[in-house]
């Protein structure tokens, strides 16, 4: 049992390691080249009642600083009011377009073109999903590239130009942007100001977001090793996507497709890379409860199991070796394993009394590589345009020195019960309610660099 222990500290350090060393010294800000020539960008938002969030979702796609866009709303067969809220919203025509035909998805019902922004386009389409939507709007899109967004992102006005840049080099096939959390944000003299306010989940979310980008992913994707492009904000060609055969419908299609594209590219032996482009920033509304906190991060842990399950046995000739190890070890073994084995050492330690020094010993080791990395983090979020202020970095890294004790058992716990969960075999939606009440339109939004 301590050898166990010790073994999981010594791998738990390691990629400690890397996810210290690579952010501080390996990551640097791409200055906006505007000379590029625009690639042809659809906009996929795919949406199940969202009346509520929709119109922050367009307006923040009003004054975008890119010309050749399109953007295709999805409306999957809602039941509430979203589709009479786009109508009014866009006043929608009837329009006709072509599809490619190549991936499967529910009956489209209906396709529109907006008569008050003629690059906004709305389908109707019979309930399948959001991997069924995605897929829609994919094989609808006319452009080379198609970008994936939750109903409730909204884009900073810079992003697509970002979008545009990483993808003007040519090994790049698949990105992945930065996404914040849209509660505290707001603007002061043009520029976007991000305040560290709200309640303590919010709060707790906010520094999640910032550690998980510009920590992790950065790190991951100097190894060519995503393991997972955020729903809120993916970008990929379009006819790569028709190449590994669109979203498979599950309940965690984010990190499914990433994989299948890592898949792909090995069985094919392509030279290309899916990278994490930090200065690409979209905004998002996270839960404000413990309700739809606990929502989300099951349907989260649930997505990871079922990757799990299903890609475990072909990890090491399937995939190349960084990925096989974030996935595997990082992701399985430190995210999920330890979540079990946490709880029964703690309980152990205690019934017994053995092991009690050895768990404080590596409990105040969490805590100073925690430390670390959420400076480091902080740092890199300064680095790339935030704009919290002083004060606002200061309690942020309190807080996340008390949210040790608080919110991460929290998460131990929604690791363990999401895993179970997994086998309940529902894969809808998982709807989180969201209020549409924080909202950043181009109109308030500027570039912050």
């Amino acid at each position: 049992m301590q050898y166990m222990l010790y073994a999981t500290t010594v791998v738990f350090l390691i990629f400690q390691l890397l996810y210290t060393v690579i952010p501080l010294f390996f990551s640097k800000v791409r200055k906006l080249n505007n000379e590029l020539d625009e690639k042809s960008l659809s906009v996929l938002v795919p949406a199940y009642n969202e009346e509520l969030t929709i119109k922050n979702c367009i307006d923040a796609m009003q004054g975008l600083h890119y010309q050749n866009h399109e953007i295709i709303i999805v409306n999957d067969g809602s039941k509430d009011r979203t589709f009479n809220k786009l109508q009014e919203l866009l006043d929608l025509r009837n329009d006709y377009r072509k599809a490619s035909q190549k991936l499967k998805y529910k009956r489209i019902r209906g396709f529109y073109r907006s008569s008050k922004f003629p690059n906004i386009y709305v389908m109707d389409k019979m309930n399948g999903g959001k991997a069924d939507s995605l897929n829609a709007g994919i094989d609808y899109a006319n452009g080379e590239i198609v970008i994936t967004l939750d109903a409730d992102s909204m884009l900073e006005v810079n992003s697509l130009k970002y979008v545009n840049q990483y993808f003007h080099e040519s090994d790049i096939i698949a990105l992945g942007g930065t996404v914040k959390i849209v509660q505290g944000a707001e603007r002061q003299d043009g520029v976007i100001m991000e305040k560290f306010i709200g309640k303590g989940i919010i709060k707790s979310q906010v520094i999640s977001y910032i550690h998980s980008f510009y920590v992790r992913k950065l790190t991951q994707s100097l190894f060519n090793s995503i393991v997972v492009i955020s729903g809120a904000f993916g970008a990929f060609y379009k006819e790569l996507m028709f190449d590994v055969n669109g979203f498979r419908s599950t309940v965690g299609e984010d990190i499914d497709i990433t994989l299948k594209i890592h898949e792909y590219m090995k069985a094919n032996k392509l030279k290309k890379r899916l990278v994490y482009a930090p200065e690409a920033v979209c905004y998002t509304e996270c839960p404000e409860n413990m309700k739809n906190f606990y929502k989300q991060r099951i349907r989260w842990q649930k997505a990871f199991v079922d990757c799990i399950l299903i890609y475990w046995s072909k990890l090491s000739r399937s995939f190349s070796i960084g990925v096989s190890l974030f996935f595997a070890i990082d992701g399985f073994v430190l995210g999920t394993l330890t979540a079990f084995t946490t709880i029964f050492h703690m309980a152990h330690a205690i019934t017994s009394g053995s092991g009690i020094w050895a768990a404080i010993v590596l409990f105040l080791v969490t805590m100073l590589v925690n430390a670390i990395q959420i400076v480091i983090s902080l740092y890199l979020c300064k680095k790339y345009g935030s704009n919290y202020s002083l004060l606002d970095y200061i309690k942020m890294f309190g807080f996340s020195q008390l949210e040790l004790f608080t919110y991460r058992f929290v998460l131990l716990y929604i690791n363990i019960i999401g895993t179970f969960k997994y086998f309940d075999n529902d894969e809808g939606w998982g709807f989180v309610e969201r209020k549409g009440v924080a909202s950043i339109s181009q109109n308030t939004v500027a570039s912050s660099r």
